[in-house]
């Protein structure tokens, strides 16, 4: 019997000893790679729009001191349904708004479209390059515009939405969890960070990696540890920081409305129905059939069109009871100042 229970001992201790390796080796050979594949900016060309020469140009500054470039393009309606804020996909500029916003204005609403830092006529910051993954420098852009909207003349005290697509829907996605004035969102093809990175790590290994079935072989919780680090080394390179999507899509209040296309072989559909799993309950998500990344108002547009106006309609128009608005604030204000840019000598945030 003491026999058979030293033998189960020391097999258990060589299996914990082989995991940990495993883990080990997995780390020495994923890290690299990772941080090499996810910390380069991907050239995903974005369709150029004609701008269009109704509307306001303006400037307003960010937090850091930069200067971003916008349009306020007003309904030309006497009594105006509200303020709608266009977050545009990565390389785009503030025109990637055109087919998403003619039939809003239509319908009364005002849209402002801006462009992020090193975008269009935007300022540029030093040693920094937008990626695919959300930042700190993201919300910062998002909270100018909301800044210089609250602080027009015609400001609409009732709040404003978003609506972003691609990249720019989930940097909307991240300011509304963070931002009371922000009373509803579209996302059309919102990229959560932390779940695109293990799927491409599963998807990618075999091709990129050496020993690809250890890294492939590996539980989620251990590649989440590997990506963390490796979104840390990316960081500290290119002197920005990373805001964890999950977290924030988690902390949610407002009405959302998820738009994605089944056939986009950028952004997998079921990443996006977890996500939405993880948010509150009032969250909506349209699949739309036969539409691949950023292309689900081609596919359906006189009804995309409708479905987000009566969105905006049900949730956006009505006024907000200043109660409301109280509570949230309060709740946002203890955690809203860690996404804020601080700036120091050296340049890092």
């Amino acid at each position: 019997m003491a026999f058979l229970a030293a033998c189960f001992f020391w097999l258990l201790v060589a299996f914990v000893v082989a995991v940990v390796v495993g883990h080990i080796i997995a780390w020495i050979l994923y890290v690299p790679m990772a941080v090499r594949i996810f910390g380069e900016a991907p050239w995903l060309p974005a369709p150029w729009r004609e701008p269009l020469d109704d509307g306001q140009d303006v400037e307003f500054p960010t937090d850091d001191g930069l200067r971003l470039g916008g349009t306020y393009l007003p309904s030309g309606k006497q009594q105006g349904k509200g303020i709608i804020v266009f977050c545009h996909e990565l390389n785009g500029d503030r025109w990637s708004c055109v087919p998403y916003i003619e039939d809003l204005r239509w319908r009364g609403y005002d849209i402002f479209t801006f462009d992020f830092r090193n975008h269009g006529t935007s300022g540029r910051g030093a040693d920094y390059e937008p990626l695919p993954w959300v930042t700190t420098f993201d919300l910062a852009d998002v909270r100018a515009a909301i800044d210089y909207l609250s602080s027009r003349g015609d400001a609409d005290p009732g709040g404003i939405g978003l609506f972003g697509i691609s990249k720019g829907g989930t940097v909307a996605l991240c300011a509304t969890a963070y931002d009371p004035r922000v009373r509803a969102l579209i996302v059309d093809g919102a990229c959560p960070t932390e779940r695109m990175q293990i799927y491409y790590a599963r998807r990618f290994a075999k091709i990129v990696a050496r020993f690809s079935w250890l890294i492939t072989s590996l539980p989620d919780i251990s590649l989440r540890s590997t990506n963390a680090w490796t979104r840390f080394i990316i960081s500290r390179r290119r002197k920005c920081r990373f805001v964890n999507v999950d977290v924030a899509a988690r902390k949610i209040r407002q009405p959302v409305l998820m738009i994605h296309g089944c056939r986009d072989n950028h952004i997998p559909l079921k990443i996006v129905q977890d996500l939405r799993g993880t948010m509150c309950k009032g969250t909506k998500l349209w699949a739309i059939s036969d539409a691949k990344h950023n292309g689900s108002i081609s596919v359906v547009r006189e009804t995309y069109h409708r479905r987000i106006a009566k969105f905006f309609q049900r949730n956006l128009s009505s006024p907000q009871p200043a109660s409301n608005l109280e509570l949230i604030l309060t709740r946002r204000q203890r955690i809203a100042g860690r996404y804020r840019v601080n700036v120091f000598p050296n340049g890092t945030s």
